[in-house]
């Protein structure tokens, strides 16, 4: 029989996040829209938006255990609504403006050809 060695455990160091409060998770602008890219970019604005959402309740969630009274815990609860909704708000908008752009830049080839094409059973 022969016995299994233990492997050695090798550790990456995970990067860690900022603090998430509602002054440093402002929207950015939509970045100009590339088709192939479009869906990575909203898939960026979505899975950072869960992240800091996460990272932010839970930090209330501690904060709002170790307060001292019920009005400090409505306090911090009701701006940690407040900071969650603006950026909930803002990230929609910035996906809105997105698919907005995307879209446009996805039948702008169709609109001119359906253009001419009204025109011309127009002027028949």
């Amino acid at each position: 029989m022969t016995e299994a060695t233990p492997k050695a455990k090798t550790t990456k160091a995970k990067p860690r996040a900022k603090k998430a409060t509602a002054k440093t998770t402002t929207a950015k602008a939509a970045p100009k829209a590339d088709p192939k890219n479009a869906i990575e970019t909203a898939s960026g604005i979505m899975v950072t938006l869960a992240r800091t959402n996460f990272e932010e309740g839970v930090e209330t969630a501690r904060a709002v255990m170790k307060s001292g009274s019920l009005k400090s815990a409505v306090e911090l609860q009701n701006e940690y609504v407040r900071s969650t909704l603006k950026r909930n708000i803002d990230a929609a908008r910035e996906l809105n403006e997105l698919t907005v752009s995307t879209v446009r830049e996805a039948v702008g080839p169709y609109t001119t050809k359906f253009t001419e094409a009204f025109e011309k059973m127009r002027a028949a």
